[in-house]
């Protein structure tokens, strides 16, 4: 069984200009880095809405994975 998650980082921490999603899978113990995307803040003044658009694409991401590995 293998499982699927994902993570946000911030770049930098303090004002950042972008969030960057790491999406990984956890097979028998052993993580693997799947993809990596980067989301530019496109709006300064609100960039909470970019974390919130990254943190959709990583959902996204895993429930599709998920769903390939099912299938497979």
């Amino acid at each position: 069984m293998s499982i699927c998650f994902y993570t946000i980082t911030p770049q930098p921490e303090q004002n950042p200009v972008a969030y960057i999603v790491r999406l990984f899978s956890d097979k028998n113990g052993y993580s693997k880095l799947i993809n990596t995307r980067a989301f530019p803040v496109t709006n300064p003044q609100n960039p909470k809405a970019t974390e919130e658009t990254a943190s959709l694409y990583g959902e996204l991401c895993v429930t599709d994975f998920m769903n390939q590995e099912e299938n497979a």
